[in-house]
């Protein structure tokens, strides 16, 4: 009897799905990787304008003193010291729980700016900073927030909260 030599049929139909079974892992992986990158990364942004936001913050509450202020003085000092244009909770209560103290402010390029933040400047108008001041605590909002692992995030604390 002769014998044949060369790669049977089933060897190669094995074979290729095995090919096909690795590359499919490796593709998800990969897409898992980016979007992890992408959530670290929008994670650091919120972070650099939150670390100027604590500043502005402590300017505020140093300004405001101990001294009884009207309403007026009081917003005065805020305009003076908090960066961003202020809006209303109920333009972004749909996406995030605002507290009592809340005051949320839109960012846009000439604030990034003045906050030293010129590589933001491009996504600026995304960003929304919400102070409050009873507690000096910041948290940024992400307008558009950013899906990872099947959940959307919208700001600094919820991704804080992921561990990432």
């Amino acid at each position: 009897m002769h014998k044949e030599k060369g790669i049977t049929l089933i060897i190669l139909v094995v074979t290729i799905i095995v090919l096909m079974i690795i590359a499919g892992i490796s593709i998800n992986l990969g897409i898992e990787g980016i979007k992890k990158a992408e959530l670290v990364n929008l994670k650091t942004n919120m972070m650099l304008i939150q670390a100027k936001g604590k500043e502005y913050i402590e300017n505020t509450i140093s300004s405001l003193g101990t001294a009884e202020r009207t309403e007026e003085e009081k917003a005065q000092i805020k305009s003076e010291n908090l960066k961003g244009i202020a809006i209303s909770k109920e333009e972004i209560s749909n996406k995030v729980k605002l507290e009592e103290n809340d005051e949320p402010y839109q960012l846009n390029t000439k604030i990034m700016q003045e906050m030293g933040l010129n590589e933001l400047q491009e996504t600026a108008d995304k960003y929304i900073i919400i102070y409050n001041l009873t507690e000096e605590k910041v948290d940024i909002m992400y307008k558009e927030g950013i899906n990872y692992d099947n959940v959307e995030y919208y700001t600094l604390s919820s991704i804080e909260n992921t561990g990432l």
